[in-house]
């Protein structure tokens, strides 16, 4: 690859537009540029308002340009939403011997692209193929089979794929800030790449990201992704809740959950004794939460107050999670637990309110694989488009190793189609 190649990611979500710009090279990923502007026209991750998408967008955009002193003209873009389906299918070839059987980059392209001819409706657009498991003459637990001997090559993939038209209105807002899309990625997929270690995805673990308006799910076996899904909740509800409980506004509710999530206090007691009887009538107790200066009509709010509105609605998203694990018959088959990430996962209690309800160790994941200019989003909710950033410099790395200027016939035809599909061959 070139000595260094700007990539540009940008994470769209329901409450920020989150833009980063690195300079990859050979050995690091370095930022130069990050811009976080609130999001507008755009709920439970799916545009509702173009012209207020693409305000957002441009102005985060135009942010970044400023910071990292170059223009960007295109882009890897996040993708999520309620429409985000996955399946897992199987492709099959066979290896015609020239000289040798040796299985060639060729022959996985092609194994790949059989995979794909899966029966979907033409609403539906493939976002994408991620093989699992190459198998070669019966032979599985095949990782790659480049440079093999063989006579026929089957590939496992996961398939992610989402409705077109949520996809193309979300491409089509990009565009009007007058920059081309050069990839989409899954939001799972993309915080995977910076939240979790090889080691969990080959365990098995899952990786939630709780954004603003949606909660994203995949889960991870043998290293790569077997099911994805988008949970229509997320943070935003919490604030609504608090709001209705505590007769404020949004703005307001937004600030006492961030203040009472930065406190680090051993919550799960007071939500125990929140169930005895005698707590109920007990006065006041020292886990008064100060409330100063927020516009309410106490200075003062009791924090079992505030866990009791909390922690139904995390109960209600890692619920959800439990049927999503259960959907995928991996229940009790994920050693390396459950990782928590995007802003929501900062909620207080999250993290044991998922340990309670999936049983399973849960831990928090922070964005990790970049350097340079960090400080500002070395918090979960930069997890997906700092993923992306690594994930399209994988993608790079991985072109370079192939010619790009190989002649224009039948091979370099399917060499091409590799290379629009890179993407979807790394976990």
């Amino acid at each position: 690859m070139p000595k260094e190649k700007y990539i540009t990611a940008i994470d769209a979500g329901s409450t920020k537009v989150l833009t980063v710009v690195a300079a990859v090279s050979e050995t690091k990923i370095s930022v130069v540029g990050v811009s976080k502007v609130p999001s507008k026209g755009i709920n439970k991750a799916v545009v509702v308002n173009i012209d207020e998408a693409v305000e957002s967008i441009s102005q985060s955009i135009d942010k970044a340009e400023k910071m990292a002193g170059v223009s960007i003209s295109s882009v890897f873009v996040t993708v999520s939403g309620g429409h985000i389906e996955t399946l897992n299918s199987r492709g099959v070839v066979a290896v015609v011997p020239h000289e040798s059987s040796e299985i060639t980059p060729e022959h996985v392209a092609r194994a790949t692209e059989a995979a794909q001819a899966v029966s979907l409706p033409s609403s539906r657009e493939i976002i994408h193929v991620i093989p699992r498991d190459f198998i070669v003459d019966g032979q599985d637990g095949i990782k790659d089979p480049v440079g093999m001997s063989g006579i026929r090559l089957e590939v496992e993939t996961n398939i992610i794929h989402g409705l077109s038209t949520s996809v193309k209105n979300l491409e089509k807002c990009v565009k009007h800030v007058g920059v081309e899309v050069e990839g989409l990625v899954f939001t799972g997929v993309a915080s995977a790449e910076s939240a979790l270690t090889d080691t969990e995805k080959e365990l098995g673990t899952v990786l939630v990201d709780i954004g603003g308006g949606s909660t994203s799910v995949i889960i991870f076996l043998d290293g790569a992704p077997i099911y994805s899904s988008v949970l229509p909740v997320g943070g935003k509800h919490i604030t609504s809740d608090l709001a209705i409980g505590l007769r404020a506004s949004l703005d307001t509710a937004e600030k006492i959950k961030i203040k009472l999530s930065n406190e680090k206090l051993d919550y799960m007691s007071l939500a125990r004794d929140f169930d005895k009887p005698q707590a109920r009538v007990t006065a006041v107790s020292p886990d008064e939460f100060d409330v100063t200066g927020y516009g309410l009509e106490t200075n003062l709010i009791s924090k079992r107050l505030l866990y009791s509105i909390v922690d139904p609605r995390l109960e209600e998203i890692f619920e959800l999670v439990a049927g999503e694990i259960k959907k995928a018959n991996l229940t009790a088959k994920l050693p390396a637990g459950c990782v928590l990430t995007g802003g929501g996962s900062l909620t207080v209690g999250a993290e044991k309110c998922a340990k309670n309800v999936l049983k399973m160790p849960v831990r928090i994941g922070f964005p990790k694989g970049v350097s340079g200019l960090i400080d500002d989003i070395q918090s979960p909710d930069s997890s997906a488009c700092v993923g992306a950033i690594v994930y399209a410099s994988k993608m790079i790395k991985s072109a370079s190793l192939l010619n790009l200027n190989s002649p224009s016939g039948k091979i370099g035809g399917v060499v091409k189609r590799l290379l629009a599909k890179l993407k979807s061959f790394l976990p």
